[in-house]
């Protein structure tokens, strides 16, 4: 899957040449001083990105279009069980994060501005493809993915936590596991205070567990 020429068709794109990075020899067992730098060394270059594409840079835009165009298609994909639609979707994320470059705000992180986009997409497919009394049930609210999101067994457990959770639990869910965001991240996403999104995590996450502990017995 690849959006960034489509997307880009439309601002007479150019075209850039990305080198693969260099493999350790010795691949070292992951810090998590380490993995936080490099989240936040990774948050500063999206911002440094679109800042640059906000003044014209449509290069910039392309590798924000790179780094993002799987994630997205990852939660969008999550949110809609259609692999066509959830591609729609990312189009359709990256065509309004293009016209809307002006309103990004460098004081927050950037990908909770297009996650935010992607969000609100999703909630306006429900809408139009369920009914009103599934939608109030399901759709309305969203939660990230939690630490038991991992290892083996994952898929099958995102798939528990889609039918068991609300949405804005499961969305707060994956977005805080499957994604990284941190909290203040996932809030601002959602539009939610940072401690509705805790009681969220905490909540799914009990929820889950409670469910594997029933099918264990």
């Amino acid at each position: 899957m690849n959006h960034s020429a489509p997307i880009l068709d439309e601002a007479a794109p150019l075209g850039l040449k990305v080198l693969p990075a260099p493999r350790p020899a010795e691949p070292a067992a992951p810090d998590k001083a380490d993995e936080k730098a490099k989240r936040a060394e990774w948050r500063a270059e999206n911002r440094r990105l679109a800042i640059a594409a906000q003044d014209g840079c449509l290069e910039s835009f392309e590798s924000l279009v790179r780094q993002f165009e799987k994630p997205l298609y990852r939660f969008l994909l999550t949110k809609t069980g259609n692999h066509h639609q959830a591609e729609d979707l990312v189009q359709d994320t990256f065509l309004i994060t293009y016209r809307k470059l002006y309103r990004f705000n460098p004081d927050y992180p950037f990908s909770s501005w297009i996650f935010t986009i992607a969000n609100r997409l999703a909630i306006s497919f429900y809408r139009k493809q369920k009914p009103l009394a599934e939608e109030v049930e399901f759709a309305i609210d969203t939660t990230p993915r939690g630490e038991v999101m991992g290892g083996e067994g994952a898929r099958t457990l995102w798939l528990h936590a889609k039918r068991l959770l609300t949405e804005n639990h499961f969305t707060a869910l994956q977005l805080f596991y499957s994604e990284g965001m941190t909290i203040d991240e996932v809030a601002a996403t959602m539009n939610r205070k940072p401690n509705s999104v805790k009681v969220w995590l905490h909540r799914a996450r009990k929820r889950l567990a409670q469910h594997l502990k029933s099918t264990d017995e």
